[in-house]
């Protein structure tokens, strides 16, 4: 995969995280089909997968700071 590729679908996969997070609560996350140990092996999934910037890890480890409260 290109590195524009791999950098284009890393944001886009941590965006959309990020997203699907803020509009649940912690509450319906956990109701959900796909609760907060999903979203967690997701983002682990893309730092141990692609190379991550430093905003990209900041920002990962902001959306699990939130999955884990």
């Amino acid at each position: 995969m290109s590195g524009a590729h791999s950098a284009k679908l890393v944001h886009s996969e941590i965006m959309h995280i990020r997203l699907v997070i803020e509009r649940l609560s912690v509450s319906d996350l956990d109701r959900s089909g796909l609760p907060r140990a999903y979203w967690r092996k997701r983002l682990q999934s893309v730092m141990q997968n692609h190379q991550l910037s430093p905003a990209q890890f900041d920002e990962i480890d902001r959306i699990l700071g939130t999955l884990n409260e």
